[in-house]
């Protein structure tokens, strides 16, 4: 059954990253339906070294935060080092909301000891749930140059010039200079093995597929699809036959592995079965 999850497991992501591609880069002036936007950024002292803070500030001030953001979304800003930091919340209304932004970028020092990347991901996690009852579509952004230097008191302690972890498995990353632009993808592991199982489960239950409930702030196939409807009629289109077609195949995949698998059974254990036969009537004509 490993080979059948692992093709479920990508399917499913390839339905999540057509709904969250076709709104990104979310232009001002393109998108018009308000997101929660999360922004995790790497301030230790890693990050201090050419082409590294410099150049992501100017990309958060200029990019994100200059032609991305439009009036109606929510921002959250955090920074990180050995630790994890929030330096802002707020709902983008007006310039004033986007001159607090910007000055709290500004203030931001590439100074701080230890990179606790484990823990940054875990406080977006938590950020993250927090933000589950709005219906809002969530974005989330680690910007850091993947460099892990935790204390030896984190959970995630050690160090690693580039940091993986499970959350960064199918993110989307883009280089700047030295540093990275992350998308995260918190819950679609959650979400993969919660769809899997009810597949499974409906092997020789139902004889048609269920539709599959997925958790509208994981950033799943379903939510992605949902925004991308109300945001591009002609790729929520797309996106909502893709899902359907997954929906509409996954449960047959289960069924032919375990048809490959009497297959190749047989071909072994019927040639032994006949020499046995032909060994034994040999045995008694003797």
């Amino acid at each position: 059954m490993g080979d059948c999850a692992l093709i479920t497991r990508k399917l499913i992501y390839t339905v999540f990253i057509a709904g969250i591609i076709s709104i990104l880069p979310i232009a001002a002036g393109e998108r018009t339906i308000p997101v929660d936007l999360f922004v995790m950024i790497d301030s230790s002292l890693s990050m201090a070294e050419p082409g590294k803070f410099d150049s992501l500030r100017h990309w958060v001030q200029d990019q994100l935060i200059g032609q991305m953001l439009i009036d109606g979304d929510w921002i959250t800003i955090y920074q990180f080092y050995g630790k994890s930091e929030r330096l802002l919340s707020l709902d983008v209304e007006s310039q004033a909301d986007r001159e607090k932004i910007q000055d709290t970028i500004a203030h931001i020092t590439p100074d701080g000891q230890y990179t606790d990347i484990g823990l940054a991901l875990d406080t977006l996690k938590e950020a993250l749930a927090a933000r589950t009852d709005d219906g809002r579509l969530k974005i989330l952004l680690l910007l850091t140059d993947l460099k892990q230097e935790a204390p030896w008191t984190s959970r995630y302690a050690g160090e690693q010039d580039l940091f993986d972890s499970p959350y960064l498995a199918e993110a989307r990353q883009v280089k700047h200079d030295e540093w990275y632009e992350i998308t995260l993808d918190m819950d679609i592991q959650n979400a993969v093995v919660k769809t899997t199982q009810e597949l499974y489960a409906s092997l020789g239950t139902e004889s048609e597929p269920r539709e599959l409930p997925v958790d509208g702030t994981s950033l799943a196939a379903d939510s992605a699809s949902q925004d991308v409807n109300q945001t591009n009629a002609s790729s929520g289109a797309l996106t909502n036959n893709a899902s359907a077609q997954v929906k509409r195949q996954l449960p047959i995949l289960p069924l032919i592995v375990v048809v490959s698998g009497v297959g190749v059974i047989s071909l072994i254990l019927v040639p032994i079965a006949l020499k046995n036969r032909k060994k034994k009537k040999e045995e008694q004509s003797a």
